[in-house]
């Protein structure tokens, strides 16, 4: 039965593709005029990102049932990562830029967002790239833009998260910036993204659906100066909030 439903509404599955990049580059023409904007002062709101993660949503069928963000000037937003779609709803539903993996810079539209969207590249095999992540994690936070890490550093199917990496707890003891720990978990555990699965095959085979559904958590900030300490509140509230919404 799935599959003939899949196979019956290809077509708008075939839409939503399509709309994910024309959307998108429009998008993007919109975010680098922001950019440009108020790159020199710090009026940055992330708007259009917003606005791109909110319209990406809408276009996939994804529906996000979430409690309020907690209202902090600065933080470091820890969700877990169960798939390319935490990006959108991360985007839609926080005011805050992303650590991403550098290969992302290679990806057409996507990779010319990450400069207007003051997205931070980490390259986890290069020492000299993680050093140079964290200072600048740390120049965004000074610059009262909010960060958005995934401290599993890659996408996980659960149940639960992987183990956390401890780079990003170190910045935030030091300079006492709170983390706001995030749960993010789908109704259908398809939804996934792991391994070597190819985004294409993967789109087609979970975006027949007219709609998703995904729960999100936030929890409550969390500040320690002690970073292991950090990192294990941290991983076990948001651990625990999934044991809640799975």
């Amino acid at each position: 039965m799935r599959l003939f439903f899949q196979i019956f509404l290809s077509p708008l599955t075939f839409l939503r593709f399509v709309l994910l990049f024309v959307v998108s580059f429009v998008i993007l023409i919109i975010l680098f005029v922001e950019y440009f904007l108020t790159r020199k002062n710090s009026r940055y709101k992330f708007f259009t990102s917003r606005l791109w993660g909110r319209i990406i949503l809408f276009i996939l069928g994804i529906r996000v049932k979430r409690n309020t963000v907690p209202k902090l000037d600065k933080f470091l937003m820890m969700p877990n990562h169960r798939s390319y779609i935490d990006i959108f709803v991360m985007a839609a539903c926080v005011p805050a830029t992303f650590v991403a993996k550098a290969e992302l810079r290679h990806w057409p539209i996507i990779g010319q967002a990450m400069k207007a969207f003051h997205v931070i590249a980490l390259k986890r095999s290069d020492l000299r790239s993680m050093i140079g992540t964290m200072n600048k994690i740390k120049q965004r936070m000074n610059e009262g833009i909010p960060v958005t890490v995934f401290p599993e550093g890659t996408t996980f199917e659960g149940p639960g998260t992987k183990n956390f990496k401890k780079g990003t707890f170190k910045i935030a003891s030091e300079i006492g910036v709170p983390v706001v720990p995030c749960a993010i978990s789908y109704s259908d555990p398809r939804n996934a993204w792991v391994g070597n699965d190819l985004f294409v095959w993967h789109f087609f085979r979970q975006f027949w659906k007219p709609f998703t559904k995904v729960n999100v958590r936030f929890g409550e900030a969390i500040v320690d100066d002690d970073y292991m300490a950090l990192k294990e509140k941290t991983y076990q509230a948001i651990n625990g909030m999934l044991e809640e919404i799975e």
